[in-house]
């Protein structure tokens, strides 16, 4: 059975379940999360007295930039699910809901521009001034969704 044959029912949103621009999140939520992996595979190499030696950029465990370096890498991770969630969650509504649709490209947008920014700042400190916009867009994702949620909350009780 060919991938797509898989994918064919989660396309029709008449189902309630995700499609169009909600697979493109669900794609780059697990991307994020492999992504996250392999940073870790990575880290691991110096980390507990592995047999690399830190590079000398990172600096010590308490340092600045590897503390960058260790919250880029779990938020690859942390980002991908919530960004899958939101998609899940948000895919689900009517497709040409603008207002879900935005809040879809803004997780997107945070999901792949926060962890990046924060890598990108333990090598080059000042690019850490650039996190509150990723941040920003995720944050509004994540109140359009907790605010999407609590509606369908109050319609179902009526």
């Amino acid at each position: 059975m060919k991938l797509d044959q898989n994918f064919k029912s989660i396309k029709d949103s008449e189902k309630g379940v995700p499609g169009g621009a909600a697979l493109t999140n669900i794609a780059v939520g697990w991307g994020s999360m492999a992504v996250g992996a392999l940073i870790g595979l990575v880290l691991g190499l110096w980390s507990f007295g592995g047999p690399v030696p830190v590079p000398e950029l990172l600096g010590e465990y308490d340092s600045l930039p590897r503390r960058l370096m260790r919250l880029g890498h779990i938020a690859f991770f942390g980002l991908g699910i919530l960004n899958i969630l939101t998609a899940v969650h948000l895919g689900r509504l009517n497709p040409r809901d603008r207002l879900a649709n935005l809040a879809l490209l803004a997780m997107n947008f945070g999901n792949v521009f926060l962890p990046l920014t924060l890598v990108c700042a333990a090598f080059f400190e000042p690019l850490k001034y650039l996190m509150s916009l990723p941040a920003t867009a995720v944050t509004f994702a994540l109140i359009i969704s907790a605010h999407t949620a609590i509606h369908a909350a109050r319609k179902e009780r009526e």
